[in-house]
């Protein structure tokens, strides 16, 4: 896993409603849902989150069962982006 990925936890998600990050030009975005308990995750590529034409979400619960699959689909994400590279 890389280690972007590896250091999330659910106390991790506390220190902005919304964070975005990158690795190269594989780009992704959390954003906070503190009344569901939910982490809304997005990734895309080259352009910012409100430009980009190839943004995948999905939503998971703000604990450590969601947590470790967010890690899981981000991984996943990253590994076929840079398949295509």
């Amino acid at each position: 896993m890389h280690p972007q990925f590896e250091e999330l936890t659910p106390r991790w998600f506390k220190r902005a409603y919304v964070y975005t990050g990158s690795i190269g030009d594989f780009r992704y975005r959390f954003a906070i849902d503190e009344e569901h308990r939910l982490l809304h995750t997005a990734v895309y590529s080259v352009y910012c989150y409100e430009a980009a034409t190839d943004v995948k979400e999905q939503d998971f619960s703000w604990d450590d069962d969601g947590v470790a699959k967010l890690k899981q689909w981000l991984q996943e994400a990253y590994d076929a982006f840079c398949a295509k590279q």
